[in-house]
Formats: C-alpha cells, structure tokens, sequence
C-alpha cells in the first residue's frame, strides 16, 4: 500500500487523534476508580475497535527472494552507468558514476520503481555495454 504525503499526514493526524481519545477515555476511567476507591468493572466498548481484531495467519507462500543484481566496475573506456526504470508509470533514465550508489539504487529500490535496463558509457554518452535488461 502506497500513500502520498498529504495522505499519510492526514493519516498520522487521525492517528495522533485517536490516540488523545484513548487517553482521554483511560484518564475518565482512572478517576471513576480513585472515587470509588477500586477498580470500576468497565464493560469493553460495544464497537469493535480495528486494533483488537486478530487476524488469522495466512499460509500463503512468501514470493522468492530475487537475486541481487551485481554490477561490474566500469571498465577503461567507461565513464559512467546509466539507469532507466519505472517509476508510477513513468519512465526515468539517470547516470551515475559512483559503483557503491549505483548498488544501492539497483538493489534497494522504492516501492512503485522497476529497474528495466543499466547500461555503461563511453565520454559520447553512447552506451558501450548494457549489463542489466528486465525481462
């Protein structure tokens, strides 16, 4: 599940909300017991609150881990990586020259982004090998 900003703002608010109720419901509670001078048998709410639900295990089969996808040095005419992949929909392309961040962006990539092809350059921009193409 993807949101965007404004959402999970909206989200972390209600959140924050919710939380000051259960606070102010815990608060009103602990003051009925210090009247009565012992613990108020208090009935659980008739709605049901989301977070006490248990959900069942599921016995679905986790996906397979892929493979890392391991890139090679640039070689002596190389000067740099480029990188296209999709983003929500969108294409992106963008080089890098640095072998630590172009590990990092092929490997650890942010949900909505599928690396489709890593090519390596020559001072032309002109690819001189691609070592990466999605299927």
């Amino acid at each position: 599940m993807s949101a965007s900003t404004e959402e999970l703002i909206a989200i972390n608010s209600l959140l924050i909300e919710r939380e000051a109720e259960f606070a102010r419901v815990y608060s009103i509670e602990a003051q009925i017991s210090a009247l009565l001078g012992a613990e108020y048998p208090f009935d659980p709410p008739e709605v049901i609150i989301p977070s006490t639900i248990k959900k069942k295990a599921s016995k679905t089969k986790r996906a397979a881990k892929e493979a890392a996808i391991k890139i090679r040095r640039l070689a002596d005419r190389e000067i740099a990586y480029r990188f296209t992949w999709l983003d929500k929909g969108q294409t992106v392309t963008n080089e890098l020259t640095e072998l630590k961040t172009v590990d990092t962006l092929v490997n650890d990539t942010l949900p909505g982004m599928k690396l489709l092809k890593v090519e390596t350059l020559d001072f032309d921009s002109a690819t001189v090998q691609t070592l990466y193409e999605a299927e």
